[in-house]
Formats: C-alpha cells, structure tokens, sequence
C-alpha cells in the first residue's frame, strides 16, 4: 500500500481589536502571503478604535457607562500627517497637517477597504475569555457557548478604554458633596459645561494641556495641575503643582504638594490617563503589585502600567504559554503609533512562523538590563522604584523609537519600511509645528 497523506489543517490567528493596531496586522498578514486563516474581533459596531466616536458621553451625567471612546470634540492628532500615516499609504492630500479625529477615522476606513482587510473582520464580538489550553488558543465571544481554537492570538485592543484614576485622599468624598463633581477626562466632549466654574485640570498629557486651555476660555478659573508645575497665578489657565489632598468641609478646597491650595472648585477633571486591560486573558495576573519578587515570574502580569514581563514589548516571556503564541501589539507610548503597529505585526508573523529566531534567553538580558535602567532613573529622580518601572517600561521616547522600530523590521526582513534620516528631527519639532499651526 502507498502512504497515505494526511492534508494538514490550516493554522488560525485571532487578532482582538479593530482599532489602527489590528488593522495593520491585518495588512501585513495579508501580505505576506500565509495560506493560513486570519480573523479580527472587534466589540464595537465599526471600525477605527480610539478614533471612532459613535457615542456622546454628555446625556449620562452619573457616569454610569463609560463612553467608547475618549474623542472631544476639538482634539486634533498631536503628530503631522505626513510622519502618522501608515507605510505607504499617506492620507489624502489637503487633509490638514494636524487632522480632527474624524479625518483620522476616515483615513482609516478607506485603508480598510483599499487594503480589502473586511472579509477578515467580525464587528459587534466581544471576546470574553482568551485561554491558552493543550497547544492552542481556546477564545469564547459573548453570546456564544461553543469556543473557538486558534493557534496564534494578537492582542490590539488599545489602551484607551480603562481609566487610569489616581487614589487621591478625600478625592471621593470631596466628589461626593452637592454642587462638585469629579470626572475623568474619558467623559469629557467640550467646554461649555463649565462657563462660570472654578475648574481644575489634573494631568500634563496633551489632553490635559487641550482640555485646560480650551476651559479657561468660559471657565471662571481654571487651574492646570501638573506634576513639575509651580505655582503660576499670571497664566491662563493657571498653574498650579499636583494635588495632594481634598478637603470635604468647607469650600471645597484643594491642597497641593507645594503646600498651597485653592477654595470654591466646583470640578476636578482627572486627565490622568488609562491602564492596560486585557481582562479577557485570565492567565495574565492583573494587581498593581508583582505577583512573586522573581524577575521573571511564571505568569504574565498586568500592572495597569505595564505588561511584565515581554521580549522586544510584544512576545510573552511565561511558563504558561510558548512566545510564539501570543504577541501584543500596540504598547509603547510616545511614539509615532501607526508605522510602529506595522513594525511590531511583522515582527510577530515572523515568530508566529519562525518560533526559532525568537532567542528567549537572549531576551532575557534586555528584560534585565531595562529593570536595571529605569531603576536607576528612579534612584536619580527620588521616585518610587517600582512606580517608576511600570510607568516607563513601555515608554519609547524620542529617536529611541526609530532604533526599536528599525530593529523590528530587520528582525522581521522588511528592511523596505526602514526611517527616514529626516524623521527624528521632524518628530523633534512636532510640538512646535503644532503650537504654530493652531
């Protein structure tokens, strides 16, 4: 008798997250040219992510939904056009070189449909648990009882969903008195609410300098809070160090770490950013405090920060589950993110394929020597040790990006997509070219 062949299954890659994150796995899956089977699972109605603002926050006043989306409505992008856009596919000429939200949305629906990533998308599916169980990806989506096997996942939810809402003393109950109100910057869609308020802006991240400006301009006060700040009353806003404490009696007083304070605030805006939320991974340990005093622990763990701890930011380093099976794309910060994704996704399609050439040990070294770094940027700055790593583990700041995105993209031999010379200096003037432009 001849041999008989038995045909092999087609591997499966989930990828979690319809924002610009899963879209450019999307593409680069669909590149490269794998006869393997992709499917992207996205919890709203479209595309688009952060971008796609489908709801208005204003009609709940309790706050008792979070919005899907953290647009307001003047916010522009903080990066020029021609530096945002994904490779090879810039936006539209006339778009404005700081485009509103809705241009951005748009761009990135006419990439979906240019690049014909539909067929691979499921709108309106949350999936409810992602595990990982005898050599596969067991992933279960609301609404159904059956699950589903893959042998890849891709997480590219985002990071703008869970607000970040710092444990201030009093903040709660300060919040709680009749006339005030504490909210995070999430809820927040335009100015008007506070004409004739006192208001303070916690948070010195572009949405709190946005949302500060833009509230001094009907506002009867408006203090911008910020870690670095001193006490500055001839600005507007005005300026003012973080706070410390909230004083419930009286008129509402505001204490900062200076020592100064400020009566009659009738809102406190918290523009203190999100934590990460990969709720539906319940292998990852989500608690702020390391699970075990191992520099490598057995499980993954969520801090809100950070996710600890990860070879090259995006492949896990666990006992629970092979590198090559799970890769997170989309979390560094203060980078250019859309060219960044595509980076991170062919990088992730060259373990998924060649496991081999993700040297963990190697890695490892990276993960120590960064541990190592911001600890001793923590010991300089008189933080807190631990505080500081998380906060800055997955922070890329400046031309460190470029060498990590280019570093990616030689892993991955797509050596076409490599920076610019002139990129770094154009990034370096994007604060400039914006106030400017505005």
């Amino acid at each position: 008798m001849g041999t008989v062949l038995v045909p092999q299954r087609r591997k499966r890659v989930a990828v979690v997250g319809g924002g610009p994150a899963g879209l450019a796995f999307l593409r680069a899956f669909k590149e490269s040219g794998l006869d393997w089977e992709v499917i992207l699972l996205e919890v709203r109605d479209e595309i688009g992510g952060v971008w796609y603002r489908s709801d208005d926050a204003r009609p709940d006043p309790e706050h008792s939904k979070l919005p899907e989306s953290p647009i307001y409505d003047s916010l522009t992008a903080n990066l020029p056009v021609n530096i945002m856009a994904f490779n090879d596919y810039q936006f539209p000429p006339g778009t404005a070189l700081f485009p509103p939200a809705a241009a951005v949305q748009q761009y990135l629906l006419e990439f979906a449909k240019d690049f014909d990533l539909r067929p691979y998308i499921r709108l309106q599916t949350r999936v409810k648990k992602a595990y990982w169980r005898d050599g596969a990806w067991d992933i279960l989506v609301a609404g159904h009882s059956q699950v589903e096997r893959f042998d890849h996942l891709a997480v590219a939810n985002g990071h703008y969903n869970k607000p970040c809402e710092p444990d201030l003393p009093g903040l709660q109950e300060w919040g709680a008195a009749e006339g005030r109100d504490v909210m995070h910057s999430i809820w927040y869609r335009g100015p008007s609410a506070y004409a004739g308020k006192r208001v303070v802006v916690v948070g010195g991240g572009h949405s709190g300098r946005d949302l500060s400006i833009e509230i001094a301009q009907v506002a009867a006060e408006t203090y911008h809070s910020v870690k670095g700040f001193v006490r500055v009353d001839t600005t507007d806003p005005k300026q003012r160090s973080p706070p410390e404490r909230f004083e419930v009696e009286g008129n509402g007083k505001v204490i900062y770490t200076d020592g100064s304070a400020d009566e009659g605030i009738d809102v406190v805006i918290l523009a203190t950013g999100y934590e990460h939320n990969v709720s539906f991974l319940p292998q990852v340990i989500a608690q702020r405090l390391p699970p075990t005093a191992e520099e490598f622990p057995r499980h993954l763990w969520n801090s809100g920060a950070h996710i600890y701890p990860l070879a090259r930011h995006i492949f896990p380093i666990s006992l629970d589950f092979p590198p090559s099976s799970l890769a997170f794309i989309g979390l560094p910060n203060h980078v250019i993110p859309f060219p960044l994704y595509e980076a991170q996704a062919l990088a992730a399609l060259h373990v998924f394929t060649h496991p081999e050439t993700l040297e963990i040990e190697q890695e490892k070294v990276w993960v120590r020597a960064r541990n190592e770094y911001l600890k001793e940027v923590a010991r300089k700055t008189g933080e807190d040790e631990l505080r500081t790593v998380c906060r800055l583990w997955h922070r890329i700041p400046d031309d460190a990006q470029f060498e990590y995105r280019n570093a990616l993209l030689r892993f991955a031999g797509a050596t076409k997509w490599l920076t610019y010379d002139w990129l770094p200096e154009m990034y370096a003037k994007r604060a400039i070219l914006r106030e400017e432009w505005r």
